[in-house]
């Protein structure tokens, strides 16, 4: 009965199975994610507000 094959193989998988730490996995540490990019209206935003505030600069300076 030991000769047949495919008693050999599930014997074999039953005992690789059984000598491993299966269903524990080691402990791995995640690395942090990157900060995601600012976005695009963000961005045009920020360079709306600046180029008002220096227009004022410059109205306040010609005017004044």
């Amino acid at each position: 009965m030991a000769d047949d094959p495919e008693r050999l193989v599930t014997d074999a998988l039953r005992a690789q199975a059984t000598s491993t730490n299966a269903g524990f996995a080691a402990h791995v540490p995640v690395a942090e994610e990157p900060p995601a990019p600012m976005p695009a209206w963000w961005v045009l935003g920020l360079a709306l507000l600046l180029g008002l505030a220096a227009g004022t600069v410059a109205a306040v300076i010609t005017l004044g």
